[in-house]
């Protein structure tokens, strides 16, 4: 059973922590939170300060795609938790979109092939730009091997 606090606590530790105020990104793209890509109907709202309050609630909502969206791309598949939390931080980084574009990584762990999900995962545009973050998150993959 997947502990959603440790999650919770884990993705937050990724991210940094709670910005109040609007950012860009290391893409360039205007932050705020806890990871949170504002998007264009929301910046009359957050292209100002926030308060914790509300980067917490923001924070929770994101998780909470992240989670469904997750789900929805191993839908179907044997794997464990562990692999299952990786795709979830995938998510909350990626968005369901770029992780779609996964389609190696998404076949190795259909055939639950944990080694070659690792080498898919290393072969990617994320990796590159975010190299320490996924490499903590192949060192949790590969609990899963």
């Amino acid at each position: 059973m997947m502990d959603l606090e440790t999650l919770k606590d884990d993705i937050m530790r990724e991210e940094g922590h709670l910005v109040l105020e609007p950012y860009q990104d290391h893409l360039g793209f205007w932050t705020i939170g806890c990871g949170h890509l504002i998007r264009d109907d929301e910046k009359d709202e957050l292209m100002n300060p926030i308060t914790e309050q509300r980067a917490r609630e923001l924070f929770v909502l994101d998780l909470g795609v992240s989670i469904q969206d997750a789900e929805t791309f191993y839908k179907g598949m044997n794997i464990d938790d562990n692999v299952k939390e990786c795709v979830i931080h995938m998510s909350f980084q990626l968005g369901l979109p770029k992780l779609n574009q996964f389609k190696k990584f998404k076949k190795a762990l259909a055939d639950n092939d944990i080694e070659t999900a690792i080498v898919e995962m290393k072969d990617s545009r994320a990796y590159n730009q975010t190299t320490n973050r996924w490499d903590r998150l192949i060192e949790k993959m590969r609990k899963s091997i």
